[in-house]
C-alpha cells in the first residue's frame, strides 16, 4: 500500500487549506521566518524562479501568500505569508493511544486534577491519531497570554514572575520557580506526574509556551520566545522553558 504523503494544514480568509506538494511546504515554511523575495526563495528551495512562480501564483490565489513591491527595488515583489499553520500530519502511535487511558485513571481525584488530565490526554490523543497541532496550540496560548497580561501590573521582569509566579499557584497551575533570570528560565512542577508516559520525542507544553510568550511579551515590550524546553512528552516531571529575545516563529 502506498504510504500517504505528508501534509501541511493552513487556516486562510476562505477556510483550511492541505498542503502536500513539497514545494510549497518548504515556501511556506521558509516565509514563516521572513518574506523574502522570488530569488531568495530559489536559492532556499534550489528551484528555477519559473518554477516556483507557478507555485507562488497558485498560492497567492488561494490565499496562502501575498506580495508586494520591493521598496529598493519596485521591479522585483517580495512574497509574505497571509494565512497561518495549524498543523502536519505525523506518523500514528499506539503506544500513545494506550496512554491516554492511563492519563484519565491518574487524573481521577479533583476537578483541577482532571482537567489536566483532560487537557494532556487531547494533545497526545491528537499527537497519536498522526496530527501535530503545535502551530494552532502556540496561537491560542499566545491569544491566552495576551488576555491575560491585562490582569497583570508589572513591566519589569522580576517583579512581573512574582505575579505570574501568584497567578500559577492560586489557580492550581503549578508551582512556577525561577532558575534564573538571564536568560530567563522558568520551571514550572505541579502534581501530575508524567514522567512514566511515552517518551513522544518532543514536548508537549506548546500550549504554556504560547501563554508565558505572550505574557512577557505585551507586559515588558521585549519580544521574549521560548528558545528551549523540557517538558511532558519527553519523559519530564516538570516544564522547564527558556526564554530569549527573538522573534515569533
Amino acid at each position: 500500500m502506498k504510504k500517504a504523503a505528508a501534509l501541511d494544514v493552513y487556516s486562510t480568509s476562505s477556510g483550511l487549506k492541505q498542503i502536500s506538494n513539497p514545494v510549497r511546504q518548504k515556501i511556506l515554511s521558509e516565509l514563516q521566518r521572513r518574506d523574502l523575495s522570488l530569488s531568495e526563495i530559489a536559492q532556499l528551495t534550489g528551484k528555477a524562479q519559473s518554477t516556483l512562480s507557478v507555485h507562488l501564483d497558485k498560492m497567492v490565489k488561494e490565499g496562502l501568500v501575498a506580495s508586494r513591491d520591493d521598496p529598493a527595488d519596485n521591479r522585483r515583489k517580495i512574497f509574505y505569508l497571509v494565512s497561518k499553520p495549524v498543523g502536519s500530519s505525523v506518523v500514528p502511535r499506539e503506544d500513545l493511544n494506550k496512554a491516554v487511558a492511563s492519563i484519565i485513571d491518574k487524573s481521577i481525584g479533583t476537578p483541577s486534577s482532571f482537567l489536566k488530565g483532560e487537557l494532556r490526554a487531547l494533545v497526545i490523543g491528537v499527537e497519536a491519531i498522526g496530527l501535530n497541532m503545535d502551530p494552532v496550540l502556540k496561537d491560542i496560548g499566545r491569544q491566552i497570554g495576551a488576555q491575560l497580561a491585562k490582569h497583570f501590573k508589572s513591566t519589569e521582569i522580576k517583579e512581573l514572575v512574582d505575579e505570574v509566579k501568584e497567578f500559577y499557584s492560586h489557580h492550581e497551575l503549578g508551582e512556577l520557580n525561577v532558575y534564573s533570570l538571564v536568560p530567563l528560565t522558568l520551571i514550572i512542577k505541579d502534581d501530575y506526574d508524567c514522567s512514566d508516559l511515552p517518551d513522544v520525542g518532543k514536548t508537549l507544553c506548546i500550549l504554556n509556551e504560547g501563554i508565558l510568550e505572550s505574557i512577557f511579551n505585551t507586559k515588558t515590550g521585549v519580544p521574549l520566545g521560548v528558545t528551549q524546553s523540557e517538558c511532558f512528552g519527553t519523559k519530564m516531571n516538570f516544564c522547564k522553558l527558556v526564554l530569549e529575545p527573538t522573534l515569533y516563529d
